[in-house]
């Protein structure tokens, strides 16, 4: 498939799913929203006048089709509309709050793909069956905790007993106030990002790239971290992206139990007191950022790989399903068995 095409391709696709998103979140504001906006905005002793005034205004008084269209061009404006707990734009509400997502997201992403490809590379360099029941146990351990159970178990030893670390908050984007909620955030999805590498390590150490590096006089351990870790890091770099946009949207929990003024704390007090704005943007936005996201990944890997462009879909596919069926094997515990 030709670079062109395949890059058009891809934006088409990128561009079906954010129309689709846009159009389920509308239908869910005039569908299964009690009352309408005119009403909430105003209050219960808005005279009916005024209830009609801000009702033509807002365009609540024309047909759906009518009002999808007004919908679609306020986003294309970067309208979000009014939050209606906090009587201000919802872009603007949402600007506030997620620098402090992305810090708390790439900072576990970071420590994934440190502390998730290093686990990889020392369970395939070392064969010890104490080692690898250890990591087993481990990685299995780490997937089950639920979220809040860590968090507050880390609070309560680092935080409580020894008191090296901050219990909650940003603290004015410390780099201590972030320790916790990261390592709480990319435990889980740590364990899976070592069983893939260790998996797509495996795969590679058998080919003949390798023998030849051995032949050279190369160490395992060097021919594994020049040769093997760069081409294995496919996968690695595929379960990296959809978890990119993952941790954006999952950190909800961590963002409550440490107190941390991000989009998912926002979230969830926003939907507490029914600011259907404030929810709807926040969930546009996150759906965005995740499509964009795996977008720019299948870009990228079209690019360094002719093969992905050639074989299209059915590649694309293949790729996706892999990624998903690991998270899913880590879920359930699997990827603890296959750090073994």
């Amino acid at each position: 498939m030709p670079t062109t095409r395949f890059i058009l391709l891809r934006l088409l696709q990128m561009l079906v799913v954010i129309i689709g998103t846009v159009t389920v979140l509308f239908l869910v504001i005039y569908l299964m929203v009690p009352g309408d906006a005119a009403q909430v905005t105003l209050g219960n002793h808005a005279t009916p006048e005024s209830l009609d005034s801000l009702r033509r205004e807002l365009g609540l008084d024309r047909p759906l089709w009518d009002q999808y269209g007004i919908y679609l061009n306020r986003l294309a404006h970067f309208d979000l509309g009014t939050s209606y707990e906090l009587k201000r734009d919802v872009s603007g509400v949402i600007l506030d709050h997620l620098p402090a997502t992305i810090y708390l997201t790439l900072a576990a992403l970071f420590l994934e793909t440190v502390f998730g490809v290093g686990w990889g590379i020392f369970l395939s360099l070392r064969r010890s069956s104490s080692l690898q029941a250890a990591s087993a146990a481990t990685g299995a351990l780490l997937l089950a905790l639920p979220a809040f159970f860590l968090g507050l178990l880390l609070q309560y030893i680092f935080a409580s007993r020894l008191g090296v670390l901050p219990i909650s908050g940003i603290g004015g984007w410390n780099p201590l106030n972030l320790i916790l909620p990261a390592v709480t955030l990319a435990a889980g999805q740590t364990a899976i990002i070592a069983a893939v590498s260790r998996s797509a390590l495996a795969g590679e150490m058998g080919k003949p790239y390798i023998l030849a590096a051995r032949a050279r006089g190369l160490t395992q351990a060097q021919a594994m971290v020049r040769h093997g870790l760069r081409n294995s890091f496919g996968p690695v770099a595929t379960l990296l992206a959809i978890d990119l946009g993952t941790l954006l949207g999952g950190a909800m929990i961590t963002e409550i139990v440490f107190s941390w003024p991000g989009m998912g704390r926002m979230t969830y007090f926003a939907a507490e007191q029914r600011d259907v704005p404030l929810v709807v943007g926040a969930v546009l936005v996150l759906v965005m950022i995740f499509v964009v996201l795996n977008t720019f990944v299948d870009l990228v890997y079209g690019w360094l790989d002719p093969r992905v462009r050639a074989a299209g879909r059915v590649q694309r596919a293949g790729r996706t399903q892999a990624a998903g069926q690991a998270q899913a094997a880590g879920s359930t515990g699997a990827a603890g068995d296959s750090l073994g």
